[in-house]
């Protein structure tokens, strides 16, 4: 990131936040802050686990006008923070940005669901790492380079509760070593691996390029042949399909593309995490702040339609909806990953490793920037007087924020224990994305309202701008609503995103917002005994 990334901050007066915290307020350059938010949308995971799934799922549903469609959303969700940030440009993003606008009670509710969908989401990476990544690119490469030992291993892992413990608990402690190491190497740190996880998909991507559909329905039955002992498996995969029921040559159906947003939207609307460390960015103040994030969310959203698209070119979409139909052949044991299909046409055991590593070491990478949430927030937290002073310290030698990091760790892996007994890991997924849409619609209720609420802060923003004579910033707020209830709809209403028993999600809302309330409750009593109005707290803006 350059020396000037690192840059140590001059010394400030004891007690203010975030300085004492990091010792990096405005240090976060535009290149880091566009890889935080390109992160959430990385092309990798709506590509290995996600996209593909939509052709059985919503056959004829097209995936081209889907992500079209998804960009306004994620523009909407881009500019409600971005623009808010500039505003508030402080640490602890939406608990912040709520808490100063609205009132600090709607503040702790966001943060909440924030905290809760974040840790949701890091509690699915560790079931998903190994179900749809280790476990099956084990058997991939075993089949591929005639390894039985590898298939053995690759069955054991992903029949294994232990294994799944132990693999998913070692991922959350590579997303908090990541972190732990300070901003220096972190900055550094997230950009190589980002770099390693998008060279090995474009290289797998390369590879596809330059093999015919022809050469690769070829290439793929030569594979199979040994496995299933039939020289045209493939063809054999799409009438077993057929038979089975499902359409894989649909016609073009809107109402079908309709869910696929909700697809694109479960990866493509969070580019705004560098909102999180708001008071560390560089251009805090300037529409940057928003314009990163808007860059970050399209960009990812344009990489994942053009990366499909090369391999649907390739593999044909009527096999993708057969395979991910269930149509494999038992005997390969393996999910239809771009990696392991790529590697198999190839018969390329090295190609598989390089692919499987690429797309393994995005977990570690996604799992920081999840954790980089709650972190800051304890931060928030803790300079507002409603969390102890010490969940502020660091270490001596990083700098590093260590026990709001265990802290995050130990909450995690309670809420694995439930992942990973969960009858169906998508639920986990879902429940994440639904709560944490409650404190993104928060936060664009506080974008609407800001100009008449807290008109300084408005005025002290990035722009004032003006459409219709409606503030650009009200605009982006009403369509980030919209947006939430828009993909709360289509995740009730359509049965393939696995939202069946709707009362166990309520109660994951219920306890979620009434903790928020009771914590604020407890904390605002237990304050005034000790002679602090938090009222008075909340109405300032926290120095940074």
């Amino acid at each position: 990131m350059g020396e000037s990334e690192s840059a140590a901050a001059p010394p400030v007066p004891a007690g203010l936040f975030a300085r004492n915290a990091t010792g990096l307020v405005r240090a976060v350059s535009p290149r880091s802050a566009y890889i935080l938010n390109f992160i959430p949308g990385a092309p990798v995971q709506a590509l290995g686990y996600g996209l593909f799934f939509a052709f059985a799922l919503f056959p004829g549903g097209n995936f081209f006008v889907a992500g079209l469609l998804a960009l306004p959303l994620t523009l909407a969700y881009a500019y409600s923070f971005g623009l808010l940030t500039s505003m508030i440009p402080r640490t602890g993003g939406d608990y912040v940005l709520v808490g100063r606008v609205l009132n600090p009670w709607l503040g702790l509710i966001s943060s909440f669901c924030m905290t809760v969908a974040n840790v949701l989401s890091v509690a699915f990476f560790g079931v998903v790492v190994l179900q749809l990544g280790l476990a099956p690119g084990l058997v991939g490469l075993g089949l591929i380079g005639n390894h039985p030992t590898l298939v053995h291993w690759g069955a054991t892992v992903g029949s294994s509760l232990g294994w799944k413990w132990a693999i998913g608990t070692g991922l959350f402690v590579a997303g908090a070593l990541i972190m732990a190491w300070g901003w220096r190497w972190t900055a550094r740190l997230q950009a190589i691996l980002l770099g390693i996880v998008m060279l090995s998909l474009f290289v797998g991507a390369l590879v596809a390029l330059f093999t015919t559909h022809g050469d690769f329905v070829s290439n793929f039955n030569h594979f199979a042949q040994p496995y299933t002992h039939n020289p045209d498996t493939y063809n054999t995969m799409l009438a077993k399909a057929t038979k089975s029921g499902l359409n894989i040559h649909p016609a073009f159906s809107f109402l079908n593309t309709i869910p696929v947003i909700g697809i694109f939207a479960s990866f493509g609307i969070y580019s705004y995490f560098s909102t999180f460390v708001g008071g560390e960015l560089r251009f805090a103040r300037t529409s940057k702040t928003a314009n990163t994030m808007a860059v970050a969310g399209v960009s990812a959203i344009v990489v994942i339609l053009i990366f499909a698209a090369i391999f649907l070119r390739t593999f044909g979409s009527a096999f993708m909806t057969a395979a991910n139909g269930g149509a494999m052949p038992a005997q390969i044991g393996a999910t239809p990953t771009y990696f392991f299909l790529i590697a198999a046409s190839a018969g390329s055991t090295v190609l598989g490793v390089f692919l499987l590593i690429g797309y393994m070491l995005f977990f570690p990478l996604i799992t920081y920037m999840a954790f980089l949430q709650p972190v800051r927030m304890i931060f928030a937290y803790a300079f507002d007087g409603i969390l102890p002073k010490a969940f502020t310290n660091l270490s001596k030698k990083t700098r590093s924020p260590y026990i709001a990091l265990i802290a995050t760790v130990v909450l995690t892996e309670a809420v694995f224990a439930w992942a990973v007994n969960s009858s169906s890991i998508f639920v986990v997924v879902v429940y994440a994305v639904l709560i944490q849409l409650i404190a993104m619609a928060l936060v664009g209720l506080a974008a609407v309202l800001v100009p008449w609420r807290r008109p300084e802060l408005y005025r002290a923003g990035s722009t004032t701008r003006t459409l219709a004579r409606i503030p650009v910033v009200t605009i982006a707020g009403a369509g980030s609503i919209l947006a939430a209830i828009f993909i709360w709809v289509l995740y009730f209403h359509y049965a393939g995103f696995g939202l069946a028993v709707k009362s166990h999600f309520f109660v994951w809302v219920g306890a979620t917002i009434g903790a928020a309330v009771i914590y604020y409750l407890v904390v605002k009593e237990v304050r005034r005994r000790q002679g602090v109005d938090l009222a008075r707290v909340y109405a300032e803006i926290p120095p940074e």
